[in-house]
């Protein structure tokens, strides 16, 4: 069996595990309007997610998609409050500012070789005080720009029980793996995670391709401003504030090596699910929100142990199988 795929079911099992475990140990946590309240929770994290995947295969990171979707939000909805836009403008306006952040990322990164780390970081402080400037009012105080936009407040909406955050969810992360699989800049985005200098020298033009996985990461962020908007009803100076990390914990937990080179989105997915339903066990137990990270984070600790563990396993065996075949040749040549 490939190892992406005992990767996955890895991750399957773990959640599987968290599944029963919170099934048998809460209240209604199998109900239908719980399930689709999980789904609905982990939709906006894993649309970010699916970006961040093609980040981290490439052998990067993104540290600025919360501020991203956060300074998106906030730009329309100070453009709704005073102007009036109508929704149609705002939601171009909304993924062509997050598609922008996502390509300045990505020049900062390839063309002007800034670590992904230190790039994204700073991109993030300063979209994060962009967002505080642009919540500020003509007195100097600080509202939270609420939102009466029928056709953004949609956004937050549902079909037949199902969130539409649910559906563009699924239809975007479908999108994302046949993109990654079944295409030649999906191909690109693998070689040059797993090996920069080997793809540069294979014609890749890795610089283009780091762009790329940033832009449409912003894209995907604009998308997620979107359904948060439409969801809250209400733009804060905290909007998106640690998507990023949940994001990447998703990636990391559904099988991506912060190393790159491997993953993919249907892991991801996983992975939303995972930290989704983490998130909704707990806050059954009602423990104080202390206690609450303190477990998201020792998870996600032990995820990354896990998967650092996992890799070496896998090279040593790679690597006896190496040395075994030699043996064998050179036996056969004896």
């Amino acid at each position: 069996m490939r190892q992406e795929n005992v990767r996955r079911l890895i991750s399957i099992g773990l959640l599987l595990i968290l599944l029963i475990v919170f099934g048998f140990t809460t209240d209604n946590f199998f109900s239908g309007a719980n399930l689709l309240n999980i789904l609905r929770e982990c939709s906006v994290i894993g649309i970010i997610a699916i970006g961040a995947t093609m980040v981290i295969i490439t052998g990067g990171i993104d540290l600025s998609t919360g501020a991203n979707l956060g300074i998106s939000a906030m730009i329309c909805a100070r453009l709704l409050y005073y102007y009036q836009l109508p929704s149609p403008a705002i939601i171009v306006i909304a993924l062509l500012i997050g598609t922008l952040v996502g390509l300045l990322n990505g020049i900062l990164v390839a063309h002007f070789r800034l670590p992904d780390f230190i790039a994204t970081l700073s991109t993030q402080f300063i979209f994060r005080a962009l967002m505080l400037i642009t919540a500020i009012k003509e007195d100097g105080s600080i509202v939270n720009k609420v939102i009466k936009d029928r056709g953004i407040l949609v956004w937050g909406g549902s079909i037949n029980g199902v969130y539409l955050v649910t559906i563009a969810f699924i239809l975007l992360a479908i999108l994302g793996q046949l993109f990654l699989k079944c295409t030649k800049p999906g191909v690109y985005i693998y070689a040059t995670g797993a090996n920069r200098k080997s793809a540069d020298l294979s014609g890749i033009n890795t610089a283009r391709v780091k762009v790329a996985v940033f832009a449409i990461t912003g894209f995907l962020c604009g998308i997620g401003a979107l359904f948060t908007m439409g969801r809250v009803g209400s733009v804060t100076t905290d909007t998106g504030t640690g998507f990023e990390f949940d994001a990447i914990s998703a990636a990391v937990i559904g099988g991506c090596a912060l190393s790159g080179g491997r993953g993919d989105v249907m892991g991801s997915v996983i992975g939303a699910i995972f930290m989704a339903v983490l998130q909704n066990g707990i806050y059954k137990y009602n423990v104080p929100t202390a206690t609450q990270l303190i477990v998201k984070g020792v998870v996600i600790v032990l995820m990354v142990i896990f998967d650092s563990v996992y890799d070496q396993h896998q090279q040593r065996q790679i690597m006896e199988k190496a040395r075994q075949d030699e043996e064998r040749l050179v036996g056969g040549e004896v």
